[in-house]
C-alpha cells in the first residue's frame, strides 16, 4: 500500500495534502511544473506572434497579435496604440463583460503613458477601434504580482516610441509577466520597423521609376517639339543668305515665319523650366494680397489680340466686393493666361470665351469656360498629366505643359483645379484660391 502511494506522488496522481505523509516538497514541485508548463506556452505564443507578424501587414494584424496575448495572461483589455501627427491611434480588444467606460479609461491612460515615454507633453485623441470579439480566457497563467497594468514602448530603429502596448490585467502583472510582454512588444517592433521600412522602400522606388519617366519624357521633348522650331528657324535663315534680293514682302513673311519659330522656342524653354522649378519647390514665392479680379481682367487685355486672330470675344465676369486673394501675382497671371490661351486652341471660330471669379465656401473661385469640342471622357482624367498629349483633348496641339504647370501652380497656393467637359458643348476649368486674411 505504502508502495502505491509512494508511485502516485511520483506521478503527480494525487493532489496536494491528500494523502498523508506527502513528501514535504511535492507542492513545490507541482508549481515549478506548471511554472515550467506556462513557459513553454508563451514560447509558442511567442513563435506563432511572429509567424504572424511576419506572414502579413504588421499593423492589420493587431487583432490577431493581442488575442495571442490573452491566450496566457487573463487580460481585461488589451492595446496597440501608434504616433502619428501628434495623436494616438488605438486598437483595443477586451474581455467578456468590461464595459465601454473601463475601455475609454485605459485608452486615456494609455495615451498618457504613451506621451511620457515619447518624451511629449501630450497626445491628442486619435482614432479608437474596437475588435468585435472579445479577449480569450487563458487556459494557463503564472502567479499574481504588484502591477495592475504594463505599457511598453513599440520602437522604429530601436531608437524613436513610435506607439505603445498596453494591457490592463484581470489580476496584477507579475515578473513573468512584464517579460513575456516585453518579448512580444519587441517583436511587434520588429515587425513595424519592417513594415515602415518596406514603404520607405516602395516609395523610393516610385520616385526613382518616376524620375526616369520624367526623364525620358525631357528628351523626347527637347528631341522632338525643340527641334521643330529650331529647325523653322535655320531654314529661314538659310532662305534669307541664299536670296538676299528677295522682295520685302518675301522678306517680312520669312521674318514673321522666323519670329513665330523663335517665339514657340522660347515658350518651350521656359516652360520645362518652369517644370524644373515646380519640382524643386520654388515656382511660387513673394505671396502678397492680390486683387483676383483686376488680375482676371488683365490676363483678359492680353489675350485679347490672340483670341481676335480666331475672331474670338472675351467675356470677363467678376462678382462685386470679391475679397483679395493670397497669391504670387506673376504667377496667378499665368495661371490665367494658360487657361485662356488653351481655350483660344479649341473654341469654335467666332464663339465667346468666359473668364469669372466668385466667392463660394471660404475661397476664391475662377472659371475658364470656351465653347469647344470639348473633351472626351477617356481624356479627362489626364488632361492635368504632365506631357499628356490626348488625340482630341487640350493638349492635342501643344507639348503637354501648359495645364500640368497652372495645376501646380494653384496647388502651389493651397488651391485644387479641375475640368468639367461635356463633348461638344465646350469645357469649363474650374480653380480656387484661399482668401487673403482679413
Amino acid at each position: 500500500m505504502k508502495q502505491k502511494r509512494r508511485r502516485q506522488l511520483e506521478l503527480g496522481l494525487v493532489a496536494q495534502g491528500s494523502v498523508r505523509g506527502a513528501a514535504p516538497g511535492a507542492g513545490r514541485d507541482r508549481r515549478a511544473a506548471d511554472r515550467l508548463d506556462l513557459g513553454y506556452a508563451r514560447l509558442r505564443q511567442l513563435y506563432e506572434l511572429g509567424a504572424l507578424l511576419g506572414s502579413t501587414d504588421a499593423k492589420a494584424a493587431a487583432p490577431q497579435a493581442l488575442r495571442c496575448l490573452g491566450h496566457t495572461m487573463p487580460l481585461r483589455v488589451a492595446m496597440l496604440i501608434e504616433v502619428s501627427a501628434g495623436s494616438a491611434h488605438t486598437f483595443a480588444l477586451r474581455a467578456q463583460a468590461v464595459p465601454d467606460a473601463e475601455v475609454d479609461l485605459a485608452a486615456a491612460h494609455a495615451r498618457s503613458c504613451l506621451a511620457r515615454l515619447a518624451g511629449v507633453t501630450q497626445l491628442a485623441q486619435g482614432r479608437l477601434e474596437l475588435g468585435a470579439e472579445p479577449l480569450p480566457l487563458p487556459a494557463k497563467s503564472g502567479a499574481p504580482g504588484r502591477s495592475p497594468f504594463a505599457a511598453l514602448p513599440l520602437l522604429l530603429d530601436r531608437r524613436e516610441v513610435s506607439g505603445a502596448l498596453y494591457v490592463r490585467g484581470a489580476r496584477a502583472l507579475g515578473e513573468a509577466d512584464l517579460a513575456f510582454l516585453s518579448a512580444a512588444a519587441d517583436q511587434i517592433s520588429l515587425a513595424w520597423d519592417g513594415h515602415v521600412a518596406w514603404q520607405r522602400e516602395v516609395r523610393l522606388r516610385q520616385r526613382a521609376e518616376a524620375l526616369d519617366r520624367a526623364q525620358k519624357d525631357l528628351v523626347a521633348v527637347v528631341s522632338h517639339d525643340l527641334r521643330n522650331p529650331l529647325g523653322a528657324l535655320l531654314i529661314g535663315i538659310q532662305t534669307l543668305r541664299r536670296w538676299p534680293q528677295l522682295e520685302a514682302a518675301k522678306v517680312r513673311e520669312h521674318l514673321d515665319t522666323l519670329h513665330r519659330a523663335a517665339e514657340r522656342a522660347s515658350k518651350l524653354v521656359h516652360d520645362l523650366l518652369d517644370v524644373a522649378r515646380l519640382d524643386a519647390g520654388k515656382l511660387v514665392d513673394d505671396l502678397t494680397p492680390v486683387d483676383a479680379g483686376a488680375l482676371l481682367r488683365e490676363a483678359a487685355e492680353l489675350m485679347r489680340p490672340l483670341l481676335a486672330e480666331r475672331a474670338l470675344t472675351c467675356e470677363t465676369r467678376v462678382e462685386e466686393g470679391l475679397p483679395p486673394v493670397f497669391a504670387d501675382r506673376e504667377r496667378l497671371l499665368q495661371v490665367f493666361s494658360n487657361l485662356i490661351g488653351n481655350a483660344r486652341k479649341f473654341a469654335r471660330e467666332g464663339s465667346t470665351v468666359s473668364v469669372a471669379a466668385w466667392q463660394e465656401e471660404g475661397e476664391a473661385r475662377c472659371c475658364v469656360c470656351d465653347e469647344g469640342p470639348g473633351i472626351c471622357a477617356a481624356d479627362l482624367p489626364h488632361v492635368f498629366d504632365r506631357y499628356f498629349q490626348g488625340p482630341h483633348g487640350p493638349t492635342a496641339h501643344g507639348v503637354g505643359l501648359g495645364l500640368s504647370i497652372a495645376r501646380g501652380i494653384v496647388e502651389a497656393h493651397g488651391g485644387r483645379i479641375w475640368v468639367e467637359s461635356d463633348e461638344g458643348r465646350g469645357s469649363r476649368f474650374f480653380f480656387t484660391l484661399p482668401l487673403a486674411a482679413g
